[in-house]
């Protein structure tokens, strides 16, 4: 299984911390998306990917089978410092996770307002209709 663990800035790619064999991951489970809409093409030989194709990344990380799924790991703390790091080495900074935000905008009012409207319009225009077949 593929886990998007987050941003890590290009000053900071030498300083990731690396994952464990054993985790426990919390995040969002998303499906493959391959190919993009209007997003740029793969490059799997300089690592940049625009679209989160679960096959293509695991053909160019050498795994075997891996699930049709990911999981975009959620939001925890940077760490600054690292229990064994020898002093004077640059400390290790784990990636930035949680940017994957859902949120759905509330316009319920504005979608009731709306369609009462339109109703009203509807049943003012037969009423119209029917003053005007009336009159014929």
């Amino acid at each position: 299984m593929l886990v998007n663990r987050g941003f890590v800035s290009s000053d900071d790619r030498g300083r990731v911390q690396p994952g464990g064999d054993n985790a426990t991951v919390t995040g969002l489970l998303r499906i493959t998306e391959p190919g993009g809409a209007f997003l740029r093409n793969n490059n799997p030989v300089t690592n940049r990917w625009y679209s989160r194709d679960v096959q293509a990344i695991a053909q160019a990380r050498g795994l075997g089978k891996v699930a049709p799924y990911f999981i975009d790991e959620e939001a925890r703390g940077r760490a600054t410092s690292v229990p064994g790091l020898a002093s004077g080495q640059p400390a290790l900074v784990a990636p930035v996770g949680g940017l994957t935000v859902i949120r759905f905008h509330n316009s319920h009012l504005v979608y009731a307002i709306t369609w009462y409207t339109l109703a009203l319009m509807v049943a003012g225009a037969i009423g119209v209709g029917i003053r005007n077949e009336s009159r014929a």
